[in-house]
């Protein structure tokens, strides 16, 4: 009788910690969920500015200012109507054609009609301000795009490359 007594309680005890391990394992599959949900949340949370500095920080950019003036940028074609924030800059001297635009576009308003901006700013970029080879090849890369609340313009020569970065970001 003693030694089913042993083996009921060893059995038992594999029993007791066998269940505290799927515990564990819920734990860790619960816990990378939320850090998941947090991280995605943290890059909704990035600031216009944050995202731009990002893209200017992907690929070599010449000497570039930030654009605040809201004439000017409403020179653009850009609908600041729409965002709840936004964040222009551009190379600072006009031998280059390069540009970012981010947008964060306002509950209730139109990401399309925002992309549609940026993609009329595109096209000006391409037909008026690109002169020489070099502008031209900036201004045929550009990327417009979206994603979520988030409209974008990257007018870049690796655009492409800049773009990556930034939707790895905003994923």
């Amino acid at each position: 009788m003693k030694i089913i007594f042993k083996y009921f309680m060893v059995f038992a005890l594999l029993l007791s910690l066998a269940g505290c391990s799927a515990k564990e394992e819920g734990a860790a599959t619960t816990d990378h969920a939320a850090t998941t949900a947090q991280k995605d949340a943290e890059a909704q949370e990035k600031t216009a500015s944050e995202l731009a500095e990002i893209v200017l920080n992907s690929v070599k950019f010449p000497q570039t200012v930030n654009v605040t003036d809201k004439d000017i940028i409403d020179g653009m074609g850009i609908a600041l109507s729409l965002t709840e924030e936004y964040a222009v800059i551009q190379q600072m001297l006009s031998v280059d054609v390069a540009k970012i635009i981010i947008l964060k576009i306002k509950d209730g308003s139109s990401i399309e009609q925002a992309v549609d901006s940026l993609q009329k700013r595109k096209d000006s970029l391409i037909h008026d301000f690109a002169f020489y080879p070099g502008q031209i090849e900036s201004a045929e890369a550009t990327v417009v795009g979206s994603k979520g609340k988030i409209a974008y313009l990257i007018c870049h020569k690796d655009a492409d490359i800049a773009e990556e970065k930034l939707l790895k970001e905003i994923s």
